[in-house]
């Protein structure tokens, strides 16, 4: 039987701006990462959100590894970034404008 190389991630909903859950990307040698497809669904959405996707090898020190993105619609979209290996991810829902009632939920999927 193949063994599958992808990982698939559904985090809490987000009621204001923050991160999530920081995941654990790269097990030992028989699993790694480096693709990644953001799915980000918003409701109750007031003017926009901005959210982005950010990356470590230490666990201590993230970078945006997709950046900044503006969203001004309730509804589901989604963001891909290729050739990245990094150890963990973390969502972040950067900020929110023209109001607070908006919440956020991340999912990921990595190989």
């Amino acid at each position: 039987m193949a063994i599958s190389n992808a990982l698939f991630i559904n985090y809490d909903i987000l009621t204001a701006p923050g991160t999530s859950d920081v995941t654990l990307v790269q097990l030992g040698d028989n699993f790694d990462t480096r693709n990644y497809t953001l799915f980000v669904t918003v409701a109750a959405i007031n003017t926009n959100v901005i959210v982005a996707l950010e990356g470590s090898i230490d666990g201590t020190n993230y970078s945006k590894i997709i950046a900044n993105q503006t969203i001004t619609a309730n509804g589901t979209t989604h963001y891909n970034i290729a050739n990245h290996p990094v150890k963990f991810i973390r969502p972040n829902f950067v900020s929110e404008s023209g109001g607070t009632a908006a919440t956020v939920l991340f999912s990921i999927g990595a190989n």
